[in-house]
This record gives structure tokens, sequence and C-alpha cells, in this order.
């Protein structure tokens, strides 16, 4: 075949599909602990398969002191057709916030708020799949982002 038939050949073979991407790899139940807001912190994450083939998240944080924070959410995650990912996550201050996001390799990033309240970013980091490293950050007034919690979970499953 001369190299302009391999051109034509290349140009019209079928592509082979991509894998759709997915959250599957951190699903499961997490107990963590770090650091937030500069303070000692516990956490605890559930995520699972929810309807149409979203995501479910739940979470909750507990930050000892006086007085002690307790913070808990729920989140809904989907990738839409162009493989992006969108939900909603709503806390028990009674905020709820857009979501935008995706996943590369094992880590999964989303950033979240609006640019009237306040814009954030979380990233989840699997090791081995039975570790799972969340950091959250806020972006700050000159561009740059500020970390405001980092915690290390273990899985609890099996």
């Amino acid at each position: 075949m001369t190299p302009l038939g391999w051109v034509v050949a290349a140009l019209v073979a079928p592509a082979v599909p991509a894998e759709a991407p997915s959250l599957d790899a951190w699903h499961g139940s997490w107990t963590g602990e770090g650091q937030a807001f500069g303070k000692p912190a516990t956490a605890r994450l559930e995520i699972a398969a929810g309807e149409s083939g979203a995501t479910g998240l739940a979470y909750s944080l507990s930050i000892p002191g006086t007085p002690p924070v307790s913070y808990s959410a729920e989140a809904q995650y989907a990738f839409d057709a162009k493989g992006r990912l969108r939900g909603k996550w709503s806390d028990s201050h009674g905020r709820t916030r857009p979501v935008s996001g995706g996943v590369e390799g094992a880590t999964w990033w989303t950033t979240w708020g609006s640019a009237d309240v306040e814009i954030g970013r979380s990233t989840y980091v699997l090791e081995n799949g039975e570790t799972l490293t969340v950091s959250d950050s806020i972006l700050q007034p000159d561009g740059s982002w500020r970390v405001f919690a980092m915690l290390r979970y273990r899985s609890t499953k099996g």
C-alpha cells in the first residue's frame, strides 16, 4: 500500500471508542483523618452508584474543640455526553453549589461554587484503591488557591 493509501485507510477506519468516564473506582465507604480549617479533623465519605448512572456522595466532617464543629453534605455527580462531570453539592448550612469536573487516571477533581459567592476546588486522589487523599481549596482574590482541608481516607470495605 502506498503512503497515501495508509493515510486514507487511517481516516476511514472506525475509531476505537474511548471508555466512558466513571467514578466507580471511588465507590465505597471511607474514614479519614487530617486537617480542616487549621485544626485536627475526622471525616466519613460514602460514595455509591445513584440513579441513571449518577454517583452519590455523602460527607460528614467533625472538628473537636470548643465549640465542636460538625458539617455534612450530599452531592450527586453525572457525566454528560461529552465526558464532562456535572453535579450539585448541598450542605448542612443550607447552601447548594453547582459542581463541574472530571477524571484523569487516579484523580477526580471538581470545581464548585460561583464567582458571586466563592469558587472552590476539591481533588480526590486514589492510591492502590485503599487510600484516598482529598484536598479542598478556595480561590483567592490574587488567583492563588488556599487549601482549607486535607484529609487522608482509608477504605472501610470488607
